[in-house]
């Protein structure tokens, strides 16, 4: 293996971390918007079709629920 294709490696393994950090980043902002349309009164179904989530998932948000933390029966 040539230095050229550590280089590559070591490049496309950090494109994907910073690009999990990113997915990681923009789960947390969604997650937080739908908290903060929930507590201001927005219908549960409504936000659950615009945030493209399950309406179980949203109503786990809006209970103080981490919905990654719930593991399916």
């Amino acid at each position: 293996m040539t230095k050229d294709h550590l280089l590559n490696i070591s490049v496309a393994a950090a494109d994907k971390e910073d690009v999990q950090f990113e997915l990681d980043r923009a789960d947390l902002v969604l997650q937080e918007a739908v908290v903060e349309a929930i507590t201001q009164g927005e219908d549960i179904t409504a936000v659950a079709e615009v945030a493209e989530l399950p309406v179980d998932e949203v109503a786990k948000l809006a209970a103080g629920v981490d919905p990654a933390s719930v593991l399916p029966l």
